[in-house]
């Protein structure tokens, strides 16, 4: 079964992730499915818009750790280069990109929401940040997420690591509408507003838009690679990683105890 599904219906491309029992996690199948569903979607001249969801609990649980560390080899380039194509798709999308949001999105499927041009979510989810623990950094899908938080905020969320949810995404700027009544209401709401409004418009808008920004997008992208090569050229982070994912505890775990007084 794949991993992401693509139906296309009265002008709306549906693409669904669709591995619930994996979480979601974001699989090199899984993000050469949704590489061929967007492309997909891009080619349909009658496609006004895209809607990204997910089956199941979780939206998407990040990064597969276990299937990229679990030989004990690093991070290949060519993955880094997949994750990066992805999510780029999304931005340079000719028509908008709609995430319905149900359940907890962690590590890189936070990224994934973020390069989507409206976001919706139900007032449950959690997004979290959650690469610190297993000895990673959320390099590669910081340049996106800056598009919809401050710098500081997206520090917090990365060293914090914990998670951000329903009306605190939504003042953050990780969500743009926290649908109360449920998702699939106020989805309809907004492509009933889509497909009421001109398409070459609305391309245009978007490739302006993008293009106010380009020259330093380029520029993060390119350090969020670097970083995140540098870091994994590392044997510790390479190890601790792979412990995580095999469910030992990495060498950093340690337990807090709390003072009596601050």
């Amino acid at each position: 079964m794949s991993a992401v599904r693509c139906e296309i219906e009265a002008g709306v491309a549906y693409v669904t992730l669709s591995a619930p029992a994996s979480g979601n996690l974001l699989t090199t199948p899984m993000l050469e499915g949704l590489g061929r569903a967007l492309a997909r979607a891009a080619s349909e001249a009658t496609c006004r818009a895209i809607v990204l969801s997910a089956e199941g609990r979780q939206f998407c649980g990040g990064l597969d750790l276990e299937a990229v560390f679990a030989d004990g080899g690093g991070l290949d380039r060519s993955f880094l280069t997949l994750s990066l194509d992805c999510l780029s798709q999304i931005r340079r999308a000719r028509v908008p990109v709609i995430a319905c949001v149900e359940g907890d999105v962690t590590g890189g499927g936070v990224g994934l929401t973020a390069a989507c041009d409206i976001v919706i979510a139900s007032p449950q989810s959690v997004f979290m940040l959650s690469e610190v623990i297993v000895g990673m950094i959320p390099a590669l899908i910081a340049p996106f997420l800056l598009r919809r938080l401050t710098p500081a905020r997206l520090g917090t969320m990365a060293q914090s690591s914990r998670g951000v949810r329903g009306i605190e995404a939504r003042e953050w700027g990780l969500v743009d509408e926290l649908a109360e009544e449920g998702v699939a209401g106020a989805l309809h709401r907004q492509l009933q507003r889509i497909l009421r409004s001109s398409p070459d418009a609305l391309a245009e808008s978007k490739g302006y838009f993008d293009a106010l920004t380009a020259h330093d997008f380029a520029r993060q992208t390119e350090v969020a690679r670097e970083r995140l090569l540098g870091w994994l050229s590392r044997p510790e982070v390479v190890e601790g990683a792979r412990m995580f994912a095999e469910g030992d505890a990495p060498p950093w775990f340690e337990k807090h105890v709390a003072r009596r007084k601050i």
